[in-house]
């Protein structure tokens, strides 16, 4: 039995301040301010390709916080983990611990001129999918490894991720153990759990900002990000797009999923979100969705870092919220779908709170 509502909003959201922090010596240094404790560089795997780093924020609080995990956006190919939104404000504002995660980047060939240039001081590792993924559930093997050192509870985890950071934060969702992508697209030894292997990938809720979800409906040309992910032209590499997306791999089990997508979104077709909204509200997965009418890709900001603030101005952006929950016997809509807060950190720290209590 499914419940589903429809409706606009507009109300202001709270925001909350957090103390300037300061940096402490040593190794993977903690920075302390008054309520978070930030550990920076911290590296959680070793590849051929290089050592790959995570940055964690954490509550300083009497209980165990929940973690999300997020993961940054740049066409698979572009940005850092530094491209994220003021992680150590939402670890605060939401009462969740927060780590951004570098993955291996994919690799523009020598014969592809872009028309933009790839920075050269990016040191990130790079690889072939599935190797971006096979991170991702790495550092949240990892991060789980590590929960009880630096503070927060283990079984309580989400992703976050923006546009390819989307993709990976929503196929970490619905594909519980990375050794599930294998198959005749990709041998078992291009999934090995080298990190944490005995910890599980698992997560129990996804925020998904503008992700791709359907790789087979992209261009996919030979200068495309995405034949660059799949280490060639996607028309050549049609069952590798589709185990590489997440609308293979949704089912009942999945985890509740958040998505919002700006309507005018001219890098990533809104349509991505649609058709993954779609797939999710048929397998009767808790979903909620918000489809910003008149913004675009990254909400219009120059960045990641900055994008949030977009969803914060005055006046709010129009909005339409659409969400699907999955009613047991005798639950009542209201307390499963609730009111929605506009776009933006309320929405958000009001998902995490009701899927990670």
């Amino acid at each position: 039995m499914t419940g589903c509502s429809e409706s606009n909003t507009s109300d202001d959201s709270m925001q909350s301040l957090v103390s300037e922090k300061r940096t402490d010596g040593g190794e993977s240094p903690a920075i302390e301010s008054a309520s978070i404790a930030a550990y920076e560089d911290v590296t959680y795997a070793e590849r051929d390709a290089g050592e790959l780093k995570l940055d964690l924020y954490v509550p300083e609080t009497d209980g165990l916080t929940p973690l999300v995990v997020y993961i940054h956006g740049g066409g698979w190919v572009f940005e850092t983990r530094k491209n994220a939104p003021d992680l150590e404000r939402f670890a605060a504002e939401w009462d969740c611990a927060i780590a951004s995660v570098s993955y291996r980047l994919a690799t523009v060939p020598d014969d592809v001129t872009l028309p933009f240039d790839v920075d050269p001081d990016n040191q990130t590792p790079r690889g072939v999918f599935p190797d971006q993924i096979v991170d991702v559930k790495a550092a949240i093997r990892w991060l789980r490894a590590n929960a009880d050192e630096y503070g927060f509870d283990e079984d309580r985890v989400a992703t976050w991720g923006a546009s390819a950071g989307g993709h990976l934060a929503a196929l970490a969702g619905v594909v519980d153990d990375v050794t599930d992508i294998a198959g005749d697209a990709y041998p078992a030894d291009a999934v090995v759990k080298a990190v944490a292997p005995d910890e599980s990938g698992v997560v129990q809720a996804v925020v998904d900002w503008y992700g791709i979800h359907d790789l087979q409906k992209l261009p996919g040309h030979k200068s495309s990000l995405e034949s660059f992910l799949l280490g060639g032209p996607l028309s050549e590499n049609q069952d590798k797009a589709r185990r590489a997306s997440p609308v293979t791999y949704v089912t009942p089990d999945d985890p509740p999923f958040l998505l919002m997508h700006g309507r005018t979104d001219q890098v990533v077709d809104v349509e991505q979100s649609d058709g993954l909204f779609e797939e999710l509200t048929a397998a009767h997965v808790d979903a909620t969705y918000y489809e910003l009418l008149e913004l675009g890709h990254v909400w219009g900001a120059d960045s990641e870092r900055t994008a949030m603030s977009v969803l914060e101005s005055d006046p709010r952006p129009a909005q339409t919220v659409r969400a699907m929950a999955h009613l047991e016997e005798g639950e009542s809509t209201e307390t499963m779908l609730g009111e929605r807060p506009p776009a933006g950190p309320d929405a958000i720290g009001t998902f995490l709170a009701e899927t990670l209590r």
